[in-house]
């Protein structure tokens, strides 16, 4: 069922109770909430027209092409979100994104769902993009909660280390607390779904036409997909960065 351009016009007259709501509070939010939907509107007709020309084409150099675009642009959002270490954090993420994916993906498209032809645009692309996007949001989670944990529990460490631990073993309780913290609310969600909330996979396929029987195979199976990434890439992102953020003597490197 598609909705014509006047029912997508009415959507966004909800948007009169945000904005009276903020204009009651007094929330400088108006300017924020305009340009945010403004930005997300212009960026969505850009990439559906470039997606249909991916889609039409159904070309695997092409479809890689946008998959290395895709990851490209998560590394520098990634980047850009953390507040200290940048120059170190860019190919940390890139690593823990490519390995997630290499793991992820190909175990996806060859053992599981096996479209024809095998890198078919129109199940390659929105797949990753959901599996990307949720390692992408968890992968930041993490290191800001590991970062975080070592930064306020800096004299456990150093006695663990003046003790004899390395430094895995001296963060070993900030790295579970950090993996803990991004992958329980995640969790949760799964065990929600179906009674407690209608997950986005499922609702659009359904709504696209499909059985309610063939959107809860894919809808269990993106979800196996996604979380199996997020922990992979939580995980690798993590020690690399512990690897990285200490010298040989376990001590904590200078920012440049």
């Amino acid at each position: 069922m598609d909705i014509s351009y006047w029912g997508l016009f009415f959507s966004l007259l909800l948007l009169a109770f945000p904005l009276f709501i903020f204009w009651h509070l007094k929330l400088k939010l108006t300017k924020q909430l305009l340009i945010s939907f403004g930005r997300m509107i212009a960026q969505l007709a850009l990439i559906g027209i470039w997606l249909q020309i991916l889609l039409d084409k159904n070309n695997i150099w092409l479809t890689l092409g946008w998959l290395l675009i895709m990851i490209t642009n998560a590394v520098i959002i990634l980047r850009n979100r953390m507040k200290s270490h940048k120059r170190i954090l860019a190919p940390i993420f890139f690593i823990a994104l490519a390995a997630a994916s290499l793991i992820v993906m190909p175990w996806v498209l060859f053992v599981v769902i096996r479209p024809n032809p095998l890198f078919s645009a129109d199940v390659v692309i929105p797949i990753y993009g959901m599996v990307l996007g949720n390692t992408m949001n968890s992968c930041a989670l993490a290191m800001e909660r590991f970062e975080g944990k070592l930064s306020d529990n800096w004299k456990a460490y150093y006695t663990l280390i003046s003790l004899g631990a390395s430094d895995w073993e001296a963060a070993l309780p900030a790295f579970r607390q950090a993996m803990h913290i991004s992958l329980l609310p995640r969790l949760l969600s799964i065990a929600a779904m179906g009674i407690v909330s209608l997950p986005g996979m499922m609702s659009g396929q359904i709504l696209g036409g499909a059985s309610a029987l063939v959107a809860i195979k894919y809808q269990v199976m993106i979800m196996a997909a996604i979380f199996s990434s997020v922990t992979i890439a939580d995980y690798l992102a993590i020690r690399l960065y512990l690897k990285w953020r200490f010298d040989q003597f376990y001590l904590p490197k200078e920012e440049r």
